[in-house]
């Protein structure tokens, strides 16, 4: 049964007063707003169908639709990269739908880029309204690859697009892509500061085509961006803008008031990600500019004029009214994106384990396992760092002998973590091993399998970690329990700086209590490279050929992480303590199991949402790992 919206008495005071704040225009034949109203979208990353969705922010078009003469629809990058959703189609299936929403237009964003610049140009193609770029050049010859600007007449009033993506691009994709074949880069974003001086040539170059109005759309970022490239800083080296609609660094911003260079107050706005929220920008007949986020849609009401049976509650999104239309396109995907999560990405002749095959219980919280080596290296190798880590909670199932699909792939990584790379000390990579051996032999959601790395826990030594009242890492007050660290063969140097591959959880979230450590306080080398089982997918398929090797042929791994115990009367390093399987194999798994009853987990359950059409299985918060 649908849900309608009703207004009570006290809703209906607040809308009468705030009405009488500014009362719209109306057209005299339609009833309609003269206003314009933009809605704007960033950093989809694939979320079709997470939080409000493609086929909700259709809806909500139509609603505004019914109250507006004229109602645009852009967005500001990332769209087509982030799920598996994107990755199997290489964005296509994203285009598919964003020309089904009716997108009016759309910046380039870096992750634009990660399917190749060949690929990219047939998505442009697909995409109706296309791509814009004022910064996108050619070294060589200094042409744009794309058009600097677009213009989209609303009413008697002309709007221009200018795009501006982020020179971080070069770094944030692939740099290969960029390049030619001697490895010299022929593709520039202008981040030796011609940016500037392209986009100013857009802006006023849109002027002179009769633009009343020139947005900004921007895939540029306001925080933890490197100087001279976040929005605020570019806004305040033009002149000729109104207004910029930004994306990339994920921030929600309603509305961030910034100096352009000819000290006119230009508001800048972000929506955040995944479609959390829609952004709404409003031009009024008088040329004021407001902005606002929407965090959902309301069911139309009675009198909407919208017609009943085009719009829908769909089942598994309780409380989320869609567009049918939309959602239709979306179930025809699921269709499609269906068949290839169940196509085979490699094969294997051994088990992968994050539980002991024997008991079914849990050992990846408080024990190398070979499926923690493969997703360290999926770490190390595909994105080319130094060392990978992936922590024990993020492991969440095993992988059974035989044919291994995309659709294990994704079970393994359910949360849709982004995979990136960071430069750390090796201080730093010091502290994350001890933080992920404090709980040992006690499971911890921590425990730190690696790549690149090999180290010794002695639970003889007592953990010596300080944490604060949330259970963030603070210090270590006292003796290390991890010892004997090797980086690829090499002696740990706590002063060297290293790249390390991880997840965002990790790396910027600052999630199981490492925001001290690696969140706040590493440097950004490649962000949000992929998803984690894309990235998993990535080196079974591509880099291992579709055939697990016998490296991983051992339950317990190769030995990276050994374990003694320095205060047992005659304590030795050995191949039990060490979960060596070998032929001491059934020795083995009979201790590791009798830890794990007497150590019971000690992590939290997590609660998995799996959306209704099981487009995106990774709908699982961060929060509840």
């Amino acid at each position: 049964m649908k849900k309608f919206l009703r207004i009570t008495a006290a809703g209906a005071a607040f809308v009468f007063a705030a009405a009488a704040v500014q009362l719209p225009v109306y057209a005299e034949d339609s009833g309609k707003s003269d206003d314009i109203v933009i809605l704007y979208t960033n950093d989809v990353h694939c979320g079709i169908d997470v939080n409000i969705g493609y086929d909700g922010l259709a809806l909500y078009k139509r609603e505004m639709q019914e109250k507006y003469e004229n109602v645009l629809v852009v967005d500001a990058g990332d769209a087509i990269q982030g799920m598996p959703v994107g990755t199997l189609s290489k964005g296509a299936y994203i285009t598919r739908l964003m020309n089904a929403v009716g997108y009016d237009a759309a910046v380039l964003g870096n992750h634009e880029f990660d399917y190749s610049l060949k690929e990219l140009l047939v998505r442009a193609d697909e995409l109706n309204c296309g791509y814009i770029c004022a910064n996108f050049f050619n070294t060589e010859s200094g042409e744009l690859l794309f058009d600097p600007y677009k213009i989209v007449e609303a009413g008697d009033k002309k709007i221009a697009f200018v795009g501006a993506t982020t020179p971080e691009t070069l770094a944030g994709s692939n740099p290969v892509f960029f390049q030619n074949e001697e490895g010299e880069y022929i593709y520039s974003f202008g981040g030796d500061g011609s940016i500037y001086e392209r986009l100013q040539t857009a802006i006023d170059n849109a002027k002179e085509d009769g633009a009343d109005y020139v947005v900004l759309l921007g895939h540029l970022g306001e925080t933890d961006i490197r100087e001279g490239w976040s929005a605020q800083e570019i806004v305040a080296e033009l002149t000729g803008i109104d207004a910029v609609i930004d994306g990339h660094s994920h921030d929600v911003t309603p509305g961030l008031t910034v100096k352009s260079k000819d000290g006119k107050d230009v508001v800048i706005t972000q929506t955040g990600t995944k479609l959390a929220n829609i952004g709404k920008m409003t031009i009024t007949t008088d040329g004021k500019i407001s902005t606002e986020l929407i965090d959902s849609v309301p069911a139309p009401a009675e009198d909407s004029g919208i017609a009943e049976d085009s719009w829908l509650e769909p089942d598994g999104r309780e409380g989320r009214f869609v567009d049918e239309g939309v959602n239709s396109v979306m179930m025809q995907i699921a269709s499609e994106y269906g068949n290839i999560l169940e196509e085979k990405i490699g094969t294997s002749d051994y088990e992968l384990i994050a539980n002991d095959p024997e008991t079914g219980e849990r050992v990846v919280r408080n024990h190398e396992t070979n499926l923690g080596d493969l997703c360290a290296d999926a770490y190390k190798y595909v994105l080319g760092a130094d060392v990978g880590i992936i922590n024990g909670g993020g492991v969440r199932t095993s992988i059974s002998s035989g044919d291994i699909t995309y659709s294990d792939a994704m079970a393994v990584f359910p949360f849709a973590n982004m995979a990136m790379v960071v430069e750390v000390t090796g201080q730093q990579i010091l502290d994350v091993l001890e933080a992920g051996a404090m709980k040992y032999p006690g499971e911890n959601a921590s425990f730190i399998h690696v790549s690149g790395i090999e180290y010794t826990i002695d639970e003889g030594v007592p953990s010596s970690v300080k944490q604060d009242e949330t259970g963030a890492f603070l210090s270590i007050d006292g003796e290390y329990r991890v010892k004997n660290v090797m980086i690829n063969g090499e002696p740990l140097d706590t002063a060297k700086t290293y790249t390390l591959a991880c997840h965002d959880y990790y790396l910027k979230n600052g999630g199981d209590g490492f925001r001290y450590i690696l969140s706040e306080k590493c440097s950004i080398v490649r962000d949000s490279v992929m998803s984690d089982s894309d990235l998993i997918a990535t080196y079974i398929r591509d880099d291992l050929g579709g055939v697990i090797p016998e490296k991983y042929s051992n339950l317990y791994g190769e030995g990276r992480i050994k374990f003694i115990n320095s205060s047992a009367e005659g304590a030795e390093d050995t191949d039990a303590d060490n979960a060596i399987i070998d032929d001491t194999a059934e020795e083995t798994t009979e201790n590791t199991n009798a830890a794990t009853e007497a150590n019971p987990s000690t992590g939290v359950g997590i609660t998995i949402i799996v959306p209704s059409m099981c487009l995106i299985a990774a709908a699982v918060s961060r929060k509840k790992r």
